[in-house]
Parts: structure tokens; sequence; C-alpha cells
């Protein structure tokens, strides 16, 4: 069946007034036009929104199989879109004069009445305007014709008067309407049931967050480093290079967790094979040997309290200009003070013990020159060692920083998987772990089935965890004479010994269901047995302190404290007691004093030390319970 032809509006291509009966039919169409656009609009928009809920079902559906983080985005553009196309497609659908002249005749059943006067009217310019009285009775041909289409259009303006004005009310399509409806009953469920892959978008999202976080902190710590280390041939100078290289991967591929770790392992590993293991050692013996030289050349027991290389290089070079000056029984005494230092300068550097010797041996052979030039080389071979202690501190520092980042990157990689064991929403428990006596290795606790790494142990089964256990012990001795008569009398002895043993076990973890936390395979904590366990939840110490457990020994006056250069961790031993022998009454020696007066100093100087050293990671937890154990403040 062809299309039916759409008359034209006359107005449109006529100039001129137009008949009176055909300006009537025009202004009687014009409502019925608005109306039948209006239903047009309604019909479109069921379609686009059957449109727009069956694209949302197909999103959310895909969404369930494939993790999308612009989910919300697509959910919010999807109808956006919809309303702009249900907008181009309402502009074309504007019905024009003679689409709603043909519709009139259609659903009012005028039989083309008024589509037929428009056409005519175009058709016949010449009857299109107002009528002539003159050629009313004129029987000619062309006069006949226009009589009967004046005729007709005045029939036709008859029979629209007599058409209601809601002929063109919206009507509810019924496919559309009905798909619309199915589509929305399957996308409830699908936005209401939690989306199995909203675990894998937040772990992505995770990684990707403290990927950056990382970066940023190892910009920080490659700019502390490119402020030291000024020298290009200098260990932190590449160093800060490779952080800024590694920083800047971090930052383009944040989402790439395997190459982020492997980049980050690599890097540690290189700074790691540049420590020496005996760092803190040689800084002990070269603040102990600086400060000695410098109390030797200067005679003065208070000098260089810090043990500040940089004094006693120049402690020593005055003494070279003073050498002349001195007899030889002062040189000689000089020189044996001196030589009481070459164990000590020997371990702080062995440049600067060859240094010291050949400065006793010229100070004691008189040869003043020779001395001078030796003392000049051991200040700048003490100065050296202090730079090479710098460099290493600033290295273990800094592979500490990558450590820490490797684990909190590794941490965000793990939430949502991996770290689902056992009962849903139980803690993990530590991984059990007896030490031994110290010096000794600690025994193994059995452990479970350990779960592949980077998956998720089924429920009820146990995940692996390693656990360290550290035992150290500590002796010390004192006495006290007491007696009666006139005088007083003291003694004290001390002793202080301790041992440190490891132990290596497995325990189970679990972790909430909700996917948060770390997988147990990774870290655990060694805690020992035949006791309740210490912890911030569950401190190895009574909720009040009595005075037995009020003091602790602590003798900061004499022996300085934590973290002080002067501080030198003792080799051990056995306490001794020594009693007094003279009478009187004894007294209170002050050594004792309040831990929650001394808790932050040691503290502190466990964190300085962690920071300083290359600390294995469950070590370094382990440090931290144990002084979140005894924090006094809890």
């Amino acid at each position: 069946m062809a299309p039916p032809v759409i008359p034209l509006d006359p107005r449109l291509v006529l100039d001129g007034p137009l008949d009176p009966d055909l300006d009537e039919i025009r202004a009687t169409l014009r409502p019925q036009r608005r109306r039948l656009w209006l239903r047009r609009i309604v019909r479109r928009t069921w379609l686009v929104a059957a449109a727009v809920v069956g694209a949302e079902v197909v999103l959310f559906a895909v969404a369930r199989i494939v993790p999308l983080e612009i989910l919300a985005s697509l959910a919010i553009a999807i109808p956006l879109i919809g309303l702009v196309f249900l907008a181009t497609l309402a502009a074309h659908a504007r019905p024009s004069i003679g689409e709603t002249a043909l519709a009139v005749d259609a659903e009012a059943h005028l039989g083309d009445r008024v589509a037929s006067a428009l056409a005519l009217a175009v058709a016949f310019p010449d009857a299109a305007g107002p009528s002539d009285p003159d050629a009313i009775d004129a029987d000619d041909e062309p006069r006949q014709a226009e009589r009967f289409i004046r005729r007709q259009r005045l029939d036709a303006a008859a029979s629209l008067r007599l058409v209601p004005a809601g002929l063109f009310g919206p009507r509810l399509p019924r496919r559309p309407a009905l798909a619309t409806l199915a589509a929305a009953l399957l996308l409830v469920p699908l936005i209401l049931v939690p989306n199995p892959q909203d675990d894998a978008i937040a772990r992505t999202q995770a990684i990707r967050d403290e990927a950056r976080h990382e970066a940023d902190r190892i910009e920080e710590v490659a700019r502390d480093l490119e402020s030291k280390g000024t020298d290009p041939n200098d260990p932190r100078a590449r160093l800060a290079k490779e952080l800024r290289d590694l920083a800047a991967q971090m930052r383009s591929k944040p989402e790439d967790l395997k190459l982020n770790l492997a980049s980050l392992g690599s890097v540690e590993e290189d700074v790691r094979s540049q420590l020496d293991p005996a760092n803190e050692q040689r800084a002990s013996a070269l603040s102990s040997v600086s400060r000695a030289l410098s109390r030797a050349a200067t005679g003065q027991p208070n000098a260089n309290k810090d043990g500040d290389p940089k004094i006693a290089a120049q402690d020593l070079k005055d003494l070279g200009k003073k050498l002349d000056d001195l007899t030889p029984e002062q040189r000689r005494q000089m020189a044996a003070a001196l030589a009481e230092q070459q164990s000590a300068a020997s371990q702080a550097s062995g440049a600067a013990g060859q240094a010291l010797r050949d400065a006793v041996q010229s100070i004691s052979q008189g040869d003043t020159a020779a001395a001078r030039d030796a003392l000049n080389r051991l200040g700048e071979a003490l100065q050296d060692a202090d730079t090479t202690v710098d460099v290493n501190r600033d290295l273990a520092g800094a592979a500490s920083k990558l450590q820490d980042a490797r684990r909190n990157l590794a941490n965000a990689g793990q939430q949502g998987q991996g770290g689902q064991t056992g009962q849903s929403g139980q803690p993990g428990q530590a991984g059990q772990g007896s030490p031994g006596p110290a010096g000794q290795p600690g025994s193994s606790a059995p452990a479970g089935q350990p779960c592949p790494s980077g998956q998720s142990c089924p429920p009820g089964q146990p995940g692996q965890g390693q656990g360290q256990g550290q035992g150290q012990g500590q002796g010390q001795g004192q006495g006290q004479g007491q007696g009666q008569g006139q005088g007083q009398g003291q003694g004290q002895g001390q002793g202080q010994g301790q041992g440190q043993g490891q132990g290596q076990g497995q325990g189970q973890g679990q972790t909430a269901g909700n996917g948060g936390g770390s997988n147990a395979a990774s870290l655990g904590s060694g805690v020992r047995s035949g006791g309740p366990p210490a912890g911030p939840t569950n401190p190895n110490r009574p909720a009040t302190l009595g005075p037995d457990l009020s003091s602790i020994f602590a003798p900061f006056d004499r022996l300085g404290k934590p973290g002080d250069p002067s501080y030198v961790a003792g080799t051990g031993g056995d306490g001794q007691t020594q009693q007094g022998s003279q009478s009187g009454q004894g007294q209170n020696n002050g050594a004792y004093q309040p831990y929650q007066q001394v808790f932050s100093d040691f503290y502190n100087y466990a964190l300085t030390t962690l920071d300083r050293n290359y600390v294995p990671l469950s070590v370094k937890d382990f440090v931290r319970d144990y002084f979140s154990s005894l924090d006094p403040s809890h």
C-alpha cells in the first residue's frame, strides 16, 4: 500500500489573504496538531524507556561477569543518552498541518474532507482566496470548479467543528510498556543483590591508591637522599635516581601489582646487598674512640661528650701542633693514652687503626712531623668512617621504607582475596612458636595445610603463618650493707646478661569475611608458650601496677639514656654482689625509676633502631607489639 500524500499548508505556498473557511480549518487544526504531537512524544518516550532499561539490564548483567570500575558512570550515562535521543525524536515527531489533517480524517472518520480541502487550496490557488461575488453566477467551467472547491471547503470546516477536542489523547503502547516493565523487574535484583565483582573493583582501587601513596613516599625518600648525596658517585645519589624512576613507574602503572612488587623487591635487594651488618657496632666504636681521642688530646675529661668525629679530628690536629712543646715524658704519656684506643679505632675503621698506630709510633720515637701527619690522617679516617656510617644508615633507612612500601602494597593487593579463612567475621590469630633458651632456636608448632599464594582458602581451611620468637634475658645483682654504729657503708654490684633465641612456627590465620586484612601466609607473630600471649589487647602486665612492678633498673645518670652517643650495649655477664664491710646504714642508690617515666625513651630508641637497620618485617611487628603491650597509657 502506497503511503498517503501529505497535503501542504496553504499558507506556506500561497501569498495574500486566504478564504475565511480555509483560515478556520487551519485554526481548528492547530490544537489538534499539538495533541497529536504529545501522543507521538508519549509513544517515543515509552520506546526510549524500554531501550534505556534494557541497556541497564545488559550493563549490570555484564558487570557481574566483568569488573567495571565505571559502572556507576555508565549507569548514569545511559539515561542521559536516552534523554538526548528522546529530545531528538520529539523534535522530528512534530506533525505538520497536512499530517494533522490526515490524522483527523482517519480517526474522526471524515473521509478525507480536511486533507482534500488543504490539497485543493494548494492545487487551485485562485480558489484559495476570498470569494468574488461577481463570479458566483458565472457558468463557465473554471467558475464551476471554484464553486465546487468552496462548497467542499465549507463542508470540511463544518465537519471539523464537530470533531471532539480530545481526539488525540495519549495512549499506552502495550509492547513498549510491557518490555519496560519486564526489564525493570530484571533490573531490580541486579541492582539490589550484592555484586561479587565489587570486591575485585575494591581491590584494584586499593592497589591503585596504595601504589600512588607509596610512590609519593618513595619520592620523599629520593629527595632526602639527593639532599645528602651531592656527589654523583655517592650511593645515595644513585639510589635516589632509581627511586625516582620507581616512583614514576608506580604512578604510570598503579594497577600493575606484580610489576610494582617486583620492582620494589629488586631495588630493595640491591640496597640490602650494600648494607654493612656491623654498621651500628662500627658507629658505636667510632663514637667511643672519637670521645676518648678528644679527651686524650685535650686532657679534658668532659671533652667531646657526643663523640663527634669532626671535633675529634680538630682536637687531633691541635695536638699535632703542640707536640713540639711537649716534654719527652709528656709525649710518652700521650703515646700511651693514644695506644689504649688502638683496638677501638681498628673497629671503627681500618685506616683509622693504622693511622693511630703510626701516630703512636711516631710520638714514641719523637718524630713530631710524622706524628702530625699521622694524626691528620687519623682525623680524616674518623671523618670518612663517620660518612660511611651515615651513608649506610641512609641506605638502611631507604631499604626499610622500601620494605614497608612492599608490604603495604602487598596488603592492599590481598584485600578481597587470600584473606578469608575459617569463619566469617573472626579476626586473624597470630602464628604460634615456642622460643627456646637464650641463643637456642625455638621449636615450631604444627600447622595446617597452606593456602596457595594470592588465593583465598575455603571455609574452615587454615592459612599458613610464619612466626618468630625471640628470648632475651638480663641478669643483675645488687647488694647493700647494713649495720649499726657510726659511719656509713655501701656496696653495689651489677651485671647484665643478654641472650637471643629465634624460633619459627606455623599457625592458623583468620581474617574478617569481607576480605579485609592481610593474608595469613605472609606474616605471623611468635608468642611464648606456657603463658598468656602478650599483645596490645592482652598485655603481660597487671592492670594496676603495684610497688614491686612500678620501678625498673635504669641508671641513666651513669650509663646514659638509650639513643645517646655515649650509650653502648653491654656484652652480657653474670651479676655480682658486693658486701659492704663498714658499719652504717645503707642508702638507696637511686638507680630504680618508675617505668612510666622511661618508657618513651626506650620506645623511641627501639623505633630509631628499626629505622636505622634493615630488620625483617616479622621482627618489626614483634617489637612494636611488645612495646604496645607495655605502654602505660593503655
